[in-house]
């Protein structure tokens, strides 16, 4: 699953789940009912989502969100800062 549209990653990383926990439970009761140890082959989950999507998208006028900095660069929150978090995520 890949996007970056929060309402509509929400819609499709619930759906995917399901998707995800309805194939294990089919596995588990296959294995159950028919005492098959075979390895089946699980499901898995790929999300590609914007690099720092859930964090602040922009902290004193630098771009956070999609680049090196998300993941790179310690953001301050300290007695001097103490909303950091908070006024940055508006963006």
């Amino acid at each position: 699953m890949e996007g970056d549209d929060p309402e509509k990653m929400h819609e499709l990383m619930a759906a995917t789940l399901e998707n995800a926990i309805e194939s294990i439970q089919k596995i588990q009761e296959n294995a159950r009912k028919t005492n098959d140890a075979s390895c089946p082959r699980w499901p898995m989950i790929v999300l590609g989502s914007p690099k720092g999507w859930t964090g602040p998208k922009v902290v004193d006028g630098l771009q956070i969100e999609g680049t090196f900095r998300a993941h790179q660069v310690p953001l301050l929150v300290d007695s001097t800062h103490p909303n950091m978090w908070r006024n940055s995520k508006a963006g």
